[in-house]
């Protein structure tokens, strides 16, 4: 159903608020009072896998052990290590420890529905049943329960007592969005589809693309594929998400309409340039659903969606279980569960959680890769390499996974090889504007490894496919200023570069390196000073400034940015010559301080 941005505040608040929300330590079931209640949000990870290094905790047993707390034995040493498992994201163990809580204090409440939410998390779906129906019984905030049960009764084509589980949901917070597709998913499984569609049409006009989309499988579901096409054709007019529009591209292929699902798929392209769905169209494309549980699948992974994209991860993670329960191995979700993992460095599970993602399934491609990434980020660089070689052999992936591992080299500063890559990748192709990225990245190995005239040749390539491009415009303009050639040409590309992007301090800085290469120091200064306040503690930049504030007569203060660019730098050669400005001072002519090219 389209929820208004209110709307979507109003069922994240709820979501985050009863989702693990239960933080008791309650030593009795008769200590009530000592009964601590925290809300906790979802930790908020970094999603640049550049920035993840491996995890140096120790697991929760290992420090129940270090504590000297016999897990097994006490309420207390079960409770804390549970709660140091759930912050590792170590679903598993948490739900063990917080089930095993329950045993020594089965009439707490909070921490029963605790044990719920953690169990679900876990995939441990018969605990969670039972949990599910004792937290019904027992709680006041038992959404999330009549949801779990609801999902439940659909995976096992129970409808019947679907409905009575969905019965219990309020209209607003979790309800305003599950209610209406739950209870209509129940009743279209058990034959009824007209009905269904009544009860979607309640909550949801014509030209919505969630009712559209779920309008077409119910229809499909019945047999009247007819009107499915219709129903897609007017969600593709209102706009699809990806997922929604695989499901009507998967369709129209299997119905008689490949151009409209070819259409789908260069409508995809075109914002994947590197198309992990391309393949989809080679297979031969199972339908969609074929009972409602599928059809409540997708609606919840919708929810899980927009949950992982409000970094809500915790949240994420119980709607993604459900979506597993209602439709084992769904591809989608496993996707979702394994970045999960990786962003919490469970690297071991997320890995597991990806690679049971089909070889038909059109995110099979895209499973490899991040397995290739979780690999590289744990420091298994060899397995990274390996994988993304042994993909490139197949003709469908050969391209799009030598980028990859050119990529992958050039992070790590292997120039030669990512140079190789690349020349790889891009053998036997005519270049053109879909390969401008690949074009850009070889020229920026050419320009590490010193081969200028290629690289220069790279990026005005790039730069012509992509005219207003400001990370191009930039490389090229700050790459010129820094070798003292094309200084007003650089200047132009650069002041076009920061009137894009006048946010981005590296680029600021480009602009004064660039002034102070074309000898207007005072104009440079003032530049730098504001990409200083932008990006405080870059020794680059620091540097810049410096020799910015030594040409108009600044001197102390210039020694100070070099002390301060020294402190922060960990390069001896740049150090080197920090001391060297720091003792002597610099010419009146513009020196240049360091070839690094700014991206």
């Amino acid at each position: 159903m389209k929820i208004a941005p209110k709307a979507v505040n109003r069922l994240l608040s709820a979501l985050l608020t009863v989702t693990l929300s239960v933080s008791a330590l309650a030593l009795s079931a008769h200590a009530e009072d000592n009964v601590a209640k925290s809300a906790t949000t979802d930790n908020v990870a970094n999603s640049a896998t550049d920035n993840v290094t491996t995890a140096t905790m120790p697991d929760a047993a290992t420090m129940a052990a270090a504590m000297s707390i016999p897990a097994a034995n006490t309420l207390s040493g079960n409770y804390l290590a549970g709660r140091f498992a759930q912050g590792q994201q170590d679903w598993s163990a948490a739900q063990n420890y917080m089930n095993s809580v329950i045993d020594f204090d089965p009439e707490n409440t909070l921490l029963e529905q605790r044990a719920f939410l953690l169990s679900v998390g876990a995939l441990q779906y018969d605990r969670a049943h039972d949990l599910a129906e004792k937290v019904l019984s027992d709680h006041e905030n038992a959404e999330l329960a009549a949801i779990y049960l609801t999902c439940d009764a659909l995976s096992r084509g129970d409808n019947k007592a679907a409905l009575g589980y969905v019965a219990q949901l309020p209209q607003d917070g979790f309800g305003q969005y599950t209610k209406p597709l739950l209870s209509a998913w129940a009743i279209a499984g058990g034959g009824d589809v007209p009905k269904a569609l009544k009860m979607l049409k309640m909550v949801a006009d014509d030209n919505d693309p969630t009712y559209n989309v779920h309008a077409a499988l119910m229809e499909e579901m019945s047999g009247d594929k007819s009107a499915a096409a219709k129903h897609y054709k007017k969600a593709m007019a209102s706009g699809l998400t990806l997922s929604s529009a695989l499901l009507a591209a998967n369709f129209f292929q299997r119905n008689g309409e490949p151009e409209i699902s070819s259409r789908i798929f260069n409508g995809i392209s075109k914002l994947y340039p590197s198309n992990p769905f391309a393949n989809a169209m080679k297979l031969s494309p199972a339908p969609n659903i074929t009972r409602a549980a599928d059809g409540a699948a997708i609606a919840l992974f919708d929810l899980a969606t927009l949950l992982y994209e409000r970094r809500a991860y915790d949240s994420a993670q119980i709607y993604g279980s459900m979506v597993l329960l209602l439709q084992p191995k769904a591809p989608y979700a496993m996707m979702m569960l394994g970045d999960i993992a990786a962003l919490h460095q469970q690297y071991g599970k997320s890995i597991d959680d990806y690679n049971a993602i089909s070889k038909n399934s059109p995110l099979y491609w895209l499973s490899r890769m991040r397995v290739s990434e979780v690999n590289e980020i744990s420091g298994n660089l060899d397995g990274s390499i390996a994988m993304l070689k042994d993909l490139a052999k197949d003709s469908d992936t050969h391209m799009q996974s030598l980028v990859s591992l050119g990529d992958l080299y050039r992070r790590h500063d292997q120039y030669q090889n990512a140079l190789e890559a690349y020349d790889q990748a891009l053998a036997g192709t005519k270049p053109d504007a879909s390969q401008w990225s690949v074009i850009y990245a070889r020229g920026m190995a050419q320009e590490r490894l010193n081969h200028w005239d290629m690289a220069e040749k790279d990026l005005l390539q790039a730069l012509q496919f992509q005219p207003d491009n400001p990370m191009i415009l930039n490389f090229i303009g700050y790459s010129w200023a820094d070798k003292g050639v094309h200084i007003d040409e650089a200047l132009k590309y650069i002041r076009k570069a920061v009137a894009l992007r006048p946010d981005d301090g590296y680029m600021v800085d480009s602009l004064g390196w660039a002034l102070y290469r074309a000898g207007k120091y005072q104009e440079s200064a003032e530049w730098l000073e504001k990409a200083v306040s932008i990006v405080a503690d870059d020794s680059t930049i620091l540097d810049h400034l410096g020799d910015a504030y030594w040409q108009t007569g600044r001197q102390t203060e210039a020694r100070y940015k070099w002390q301060r660019a020294h402190e922060l730098s960990k390069d001896a050669g740049f150090r080197a010559g920090l001391e060297q400005k720091m003792s002597k001072g610099i010419d009146t002519a513009p020196q240049t301080a360091h070839q690094e090219a700014k991206l």
